[in-house]
């Protein structure tokens, strides 16, 4: 999730009882916790490829979890009101578990299990930017800040309506996902593979994609029935030695092993040959894709520069 969400989330949950017990110590852990993994971020200073090969992994995890609670809880038991550094260490890591827990909804997926596993898991309910589940946090905030007393019940109101709008978003996935399944059905097209995930706006926008020998569908879908389906076909590129050259390079396996549903595309401009990659369930031709690897070789198959756009 972005910034703003994660920051309120961890200011609602100290103030779900914890700040009210132990005072502004606590309200500091949670809420550094709940934005402390992006620090991952700063990868991306130095490494093009930093969003997909750090942002989201040892940090993010359970066990990484625990060792930056360690380092964080530090500086507010050194400095803050309250001496009990194992309890500050516990409500840094309780912030911690929060901030996953919003990054598993999205669908660019986390390493929960690292370094024991290096799968990225994702749920694919919520858009990175999703103000109604914003609000969940916000709006405690607000009556907490008016009514100081009911602050915990608030925020205890909110969680409760951001979880409802959870299981809304699964059976609104859900929904969709059988609406796909049923056009694909429809035109005859046999998928090996289907996914959903949330846009802007969702769970009432979703974009779903389909691998088939050869090519990929996607199509923009709504969980209510009603409307035409806009299938869109998208013909992988011919294995030529250009594109087996690409496949071989570190930054394609890299992006290869991060996307679920890659594209591939060959051109030839200028004499130069470029392979494409794109992850489509972030946008395919002709849309804002902000998931796209490109290979730039001569005549000879030499890699001449690579460029990586992302926008995480």
């Amino acid at each position: 999730m972005d910034f703003i969400t994660h920051t309120l989330s961890g200011i609602a949950v100290a103030n779900a009882g914890f700040r009210q017990r132990i005072g502004r110590s606590a309200l500091l852990a949670v809420t550094a916790g709940a934005i402390a993994p992006d620090l991952d971020s700063v990868m991306g200073l130095w490494d093009q490829f930093a969003a997909i090969k750090y942002h989201r992994g040892l940090t993010h995890s359970l066990l990484g979890g625990i060792l930056l609670a360690l380092l964080v809880a530090w500086p507010i038991y050194r400095w803050g009101a309250h001496k009990q550094y194992g309890k500050l260490v516990g409500l840094v890591y309780l912030g911690i578990l929060v901030h996953i827990g919003l990054d598993l909804i999205t669908s660019f997926g986390i390493q929960v299990f690292y370094p024991f596993s290096d799968a990225r898991l994702a749920w694919d309910l919520a858009f990175i930017i999703d103000p109604i589940l914003t609000a969940t946090f916000a709006v405690p905030l607000l009556v907490a800040w008016r009514r100081p007393r009911l602050a915990a019940r608030a925020v205890w109101a909110g969680l409760s309506v951001a979880v409802l709008y959870l299981a809304l978003a699964a059976g609104a996935k859900a929904a969709a996902q059988a609406r796909f399944a049923a056009e694909l059905d429809r035109r005859v097209i046999a998928a090996d593979r289907i996914g959903v995930v949330p846009r802007l706006h969702s769970p009432f926008r979703w974009r779903a994609v389909a691998q088939a020998p050869g090519r990929l569908y996607q199509a923009a879908v709504a969980p209510w029935p009603g409307g035409n389906m806009d299938v869109r076909s998208y013909i992988q590129a011919p294995r030529n030695r250009y594109v087996e050259r690409s496949d071989a390079a570190e930054s394609v396996r890299l992006f290869l092993w991060f996307a679920r549903f890659p594209w591939i595309r060959y051109l030839e401009s200028g004499g130069e040959h470029i392979v494409e990659y794109r992850d489509i369930r972030f946008g395919a031709d002709g849309e804002t894709n902000h998931m796209v690897l490109r290979v730039v070789m001569d005549t000879a198959g030499v890699v001449k520069s690579v460029y990586f756009n992302h926008r995480f």
